[in-house]
């Protein structure tokens, strides 16, 4: 079959155009082709096409399939992409966090979408051809969700048979991230899955059990990425790259051994480092590890089921900056039960915390959450933020809305505009090629040093 997989364009010119590459479409891809089926994929985002280009596209190549993908905060632009293909396309399926969080229903959202993938996608959408080339008899394979028909759930693919993602199929020189050391950026996944419980993570996809990769199978990979694709900067995207140790210390070893002039970013906990590991880290070429810090208020932690102390933030960011390493901590502000001066309390945290990078954002229930289970939907009204391309989530808070979005201005701009902080932005801006997203983000933050 002619499958076209495809990331959909920006809403509107207006959004951030820097994007990371669609690494859950280039495994699909791969997976595909390695059964026979002619793959395609676009990034459309990516490639700063027009939505009138992408229907162009679709017109031209009429393909069996269109795939998709989407997140929660941007099904609006799967659903968009759905119907304008409709005319040009036998089979629409979607795939990603958002089908698998909500189930049936996203068919009554999306009514051009023919099936969805819920899961983990490699195996399931190979089936799903087959069945669809087979003239789809009986009910639809497990993992396959078609609306009005039974559904299955299909077991989680053997990670250590999951073929690289067709990397050749994208744009790769159009990639960028702002906290790059280096050009040249690509993304890779070592594990999948999180066996901790955190309340507003989504783990419909993956699931709670850890799956990790053997390291000279991670290392193998990243050798292709930058010999054969060019990158210099590489980030991991697992939820807790250093979840296990020992894992993390053969991957740096393998990386030594064979000289790889790469460098790299992870995510991590608080309570999952140490000063030998993140040296050898380093030496490895880590440049910077994120961590969930959340909160520096005890009962937020509580509510978001972090698992850590707020004590154990500040030992894991000193070890961090000792190694000669960066930090960046994620934060959540303004969660239910928090009030202002709880607010500028973990803003203070963050300063104390001598963290390199500092990401706010309030909190949101999303579908496939334990947050959106117990609270659903909220009706409340979103709190901008000016990382987001998506500005119209509504937040979970017992502040006020404006109250809110003032800590948050404040938040962002008592941090990054200061002369330090500007002065390794624009470092990094240089370093990465994301100038253009840099002074996007300098522009909204002094928009809001304004307003506030």
């Amino acid at each position: 079959m002619r499958v076209l997989l495809a990331r959909p364009p920006r809403r509107t010119a207006t959004e951030p155009g820097l994007c990371v590459p669609p690494l859950g479409l280039a495994y699909v891809a791969s997976a595909l082709r390695a059964v026979g089926h002619d793959v395609e994929l676009i990034d459309a985002r990516a490639l700063n096409w027009s939505w009138q280009e992408f229907e162009d596209a679709l017109k031209t190549r009429q393909p069996d399939v269109l795939g998709l993908s989407a997140m929660t905060p941007v099904a609006d632009v799967a659903a968009r992409a759905a119907a304008i293909a409709r005319p040009h396309v036998q089979h629409i399926v979607l795939g990603g966090p958002h089908p698998t969080a909500t189930g049936e229903a996203v068919f009554d959202e999306m009514p051009d979408v023919d099936a969805t993938v819920i899961g983990e996608g490699e195996d399931i959408a190979v089936a799903l051809l087959a069945w669809w080339e087979a003239g789809s008899p009986g009910d639809p394979p497990p993992g396959v969700r078609v609306a009005g028909a039974p559904f299955r759930t299909a077991e989680f693919p053997d990670i250590d048979r999951i073929r690289f993602p067709a990397r050749d199929l994208l744009p790769n020189d159009r990639y960028r991230y702002l906290f790059a050391t280096r050009r040249g950026f690509a993304t890779m996944i070592t594990s999948r899955g999180c066996p901790y419980r955190c309340s507003f993570c989504d783990k419909s996809v993956s699931g709670s059990r850890w799956r990790a990769r053997a390291a000279a199978d991670v290392v193998d990979e990243l050798e292709e990425v930058v010999q054969v694709h060019g990158a210099r900067f590489v980030n991991f995207y697992d939820d807790n790259f250093t979840l296990r140790r020992q894992r993390v210390v053969e991957i740096c070893e393998e990386i030594l051994r064979r000289g790889l002039d790469v460098e790299w970013k992870c995510e991590g906990r608080v309570d999952g480092v140490d000063p030998t590991l993140l040296r050898l880290m380093r030496r490895a070429g880590c440049r910077t590890v994120a961590y969930g810090v959340e909160s520096g208020n005890a009962e937020t932690l509580k509510l978001l089921r972090k698992d850590v102390t707020v004590d154990q933030a500040p030992s894991a960011f000193a070890a961090t900056r000792e190694a000669g390493l960066r930090s960046l901590a994620y934060i959540i502000l303004g969660a239910p039960g928090e009030s202002s001066a709880d607010v500028a309390s973990t803003v203070r945290f963050c300063h104390e915390l001598k963290a390199d990078y500092v990401q706010f954002s309030t909190l949101v229930a999303m579908p496939g959450t334990p947050l959106f289970a117990q609270h659903g939907r909220p009706s409340g009204t979103g709190v901008n933020n000016p990382v987001d391309a998506d500005q119209d989530r509504a937040t979970l808070t017992d502040l006020p809305p404006e109250e809110l979005a003032r800590l948050l201005r404040g938040a962002w701009a008592g941090f990054y505009l200061r002369p330090r902080a500007l002065g390794r932005l624009a470092s990094d801006a240089v370093a990465s090629g994301s100038v253009s997203e840099a002074l996007r983000l300098a522009r909204a933050m002094g928009r809001w040093a304004v307003a506030g």
